[in-house]
């Protein structure tokens, strides 16, 4: 199963706490009690994160200067944008911005039954035979072939791949993407 998930149609919808907005790219299953869930948030003012006990998450930079998270009161270095952090979905986390707005990358997944890895890439080729695989676009075009069909993505859309995969991906040099790589 390979599936393009273009960003224009994700669903915005509120912060569990209500401080923000998140426009949800994929979740597994599409049940509230879910296994993962990749998302992009706006932020727009310092504050507190949602808390998801039972989950662990993985935050990155998309637009913006940067943040500086607060994991139980213990503050973090910048986080400069594409940089993969982890940190326990448990957690007290607050959020201080640097420099405006921005918008991040979030992976959330169950703590119990998945593991979930981001790496952020500009080009590569790889086979991945047992784990489902999101790729997700934070440049202009991303040109990519999978089991050798063609895939273009657009700025912001997703490919989600499911199935044993051999991709190869050549871009351009303002190619920046994010490859999530997801076990159970």
């Amino acid at each position: 199963m390979i599936r393009l998930l273009p960003y224009a149609d994700c669903p915005e919808m509120p912060w569990k706490n209500g401080q923000g907005v998140t426009r949800e790219i994929s979740r597994h299953p599409a049940v509230e009690a879910y296994d993962w869930r990749i998302s992009v948030a706006t932020i727009r003012d310092d504050g507190p994160f949602s808390r998801f006990s039972g989950y662990l998450r993985n935050i990155s930079v998309l637009e913006g200067e940067g943040m500086f998270l607060t994991v139980d009161g213990e503050e973090s270095g910048l986080i400069a944008p594409f940089q993969a952090t982890d940190f326990n979905g448990e957690s007290e986390v607050s959020c201080k911005i640097h420099g405006g707005p921005l918008l991040d990358f979030n992976v959330i997944y169950k703590s119990e039954t998945t593991t979930a890895a981001v790496s952020w890439l500009r080009d590569g080729e790889w086979s991945e035979q047992q784990n489902t695989q999101l790729l997700f676009n934070a440049g202009e075009t991303l040109e990519l072939e999978v089991n050798g069909q063609r895939f273009v993505l657009n700025h912001y859309d997703s490919l989600l791949i499911g199935a044993p995969a051999s991709v190869a991906v050549a871009s351009g040099q303002n190619a920046r993407f994010a490859r999530v790589v997801i076990g159970q």
